[in-house]
């Protein structure tokens, strides 16, 4: 595919790397020296300029291009360049990513033929909603490409009674990797559980909880007690995310008077807004947030986040859940034994990869601290795989699986590609090139 990405910041850069295995990425930025690294690190070719100058697309090499993704920190930028390019470029789809969520609830999408949108500090606040309906686990993912999803649950048993891999299995549910004693194994299905392992189950959530409150006897069944540390704008969404549920008892710990204001203009007492230096360590004790049942870091910095999540453990606090803005922290927050949920950066490179949808985008997501990875395909109309069977790929330490109709199959059960399957595998991250060359040639 031919492919213009405007933006060479984080998300531009993220994007451009893994869509340049395959595709052909051209990236447009004003700045030079984010376009000089990316020269450096990528195979594809940049552009400098101002994505809001029509004169930009009339010097690119090429003018007709399968994707549009703009992606720069300016709401108003992504929006005006979606609307010039169409007028010099032939654009098969658009995808933008937003920050105002005012625009979701106007027709401006329909109006400029922009096919996909992304609100990344939705999608955050989101996805921290999500652990308060299975607080049994430990992190959730989900994916547009499936219906199934990717859950962990630390086991903690309530009696003597071990399982095998084997007992927890079946068309719905499958062990895709178990984390001990801080390494990544894929199990075979002989494989016993032992106390503290962390299980990545992949399928049906509902039949996922049935077996969480099996294994993880620790954690509680509710939440109700919400602490969050920060009022910023992203802490924000995730506060207003959070009062959908009125049962909540939720409190915001901000030092910048500012956000306090902001936050309290927003969610309208139906938060409790604590305005005072993050560095009071008796502010536990005094405004009873050791009590909580859930501790939420929402700061920008990932170091601060960090420490504010040992100390409320420190504080007796099971459910700790850290913001990750910079994946460089990513792997050190699950060392530690903190929820980790992606930031809007973050996200945003995930959403947008997931709204590609076509046969030619492979998906990755990485899990368990960075050490296992996980591909995606999605089998669609124009797939050349349709109709051919999955030949299985013979590398140690991988779980590979064909979806359909809610079915997990497993390598002997294989049949027959069609329309609408899916093939998903898992693997150790030291094998990630290898299943990334096998999954791009089937």
């Amino acid at each position: 595919m031919n492919i213009i990405i405007v933006g060479a910041g984080t998300v531009g850069y993220s994007l451009a790397q893994v869509l340049s295995y395959k595709h052909n990425v051209i990236i447009l930025d004003k700045d030079i020296r984010k376009l000089q690294q990316i020269e450096e690190n990528l195979d594809i070719l940049t552009f400098s300029g101002n994505s809001e100058d029509p004169r930009i697309y009339e010097r690119l090499p090429m003018k007709a291009f399968d994707l549009f993704i703009a992606v720069t920190d300016s709401d108003e930028a992504n929006i005006l360049s979606s609307l010039i390019v169409e007028d010099k470029l032939t654009i098969h789809k658009k995808i933008i990513r937003l920050k105002n969520e005012y625009f979701a609830h106007t027709d401006i999408f329909t109006r400029l033929n922009i096919d996909e949108h992304i609100f990344p500090d939705l999608l955050t606040a989101q996805k921290v909603q999500a652990l308060f309906s299975f607080p049994k686990a430990n992190n959730i993912k989900t994916f547009q490409q499936c219906d199934q999803k990717l859950i962990s649950v630390k086991v903690h048993y309530a009696d003597e009674r071990q399982y095998r891999v084997l007992d927890l299995e079946d068309e719905q549910v499958v062990v895709v990797g178990i984390e001990r004693k801080k390494s990544f194994l894929v199990p075979d299905e002989t494989t016993v559980l032992k106390e503290r392992d962390l299980v990545y189950f992949f399928g049906d959530a509902k039949r996922i909880r049935e077996l969480a409150r099996k294994l993880e006897t620790k954690m509680p069944e509710t939440i109700k007690n919400v602490v969050i540390f920060g009022a910023n704008p992203s802490a924000r969404k995730i506060a207003a995310k959070l009062t959908e549920d009125k049962s909540l008892s939720i409190k915001m710990i901000e030092k910048d008077v500012e956000d306090c204001k902001a936050a309290a203009a927003l969610l309208q007492d139906k938060v409790t807004i604590i305005n005072a230096p993050f560095e009071e360590h008796n502010l536990f004790e005094s405004e009873g947030l050791a009590q909580a049942d859930i501790f939420i870091a929402a700061k920008e910095n990932d170091e601060k986040n960090i420490v504010k999540c040992i100390e409320a453990r420190e504080y007796g606090i099971e459910k700790v859940v850290a913001i990750n803005n910079d994946k460089a922290y990513y792997a050190l927050m699950h060392q530690l034994g903190i929820v980790v949920v992606r930031g809007a950066r973050i996200s945003a490179h995930y959403a947008i990869l997931e709204k590609i949808s076509s046969s030619a985008i492979v998906n990755v997501s990485h899990f368990c601290g960075g050490n296992a990875v996980m591909f995606i395909r999605k089998i669609y109309p124009n797939s050349p795989l349709i109709g051919k069977v999955i030949k299985p790929l013979k590398l140690p330490s991988i779980r590979l699986y064909q979806l359909r109709n809610g079915a997990i199959l497993k390598p002997d059960a294989f049949t027959e590609i069609e329309v609408d399957d899916t093939i998903v595998i898992f693997g150790e991250t030291e094998y990630e090139e290898e299943i990334r060359r096998w999954i791009y040639a089937l």
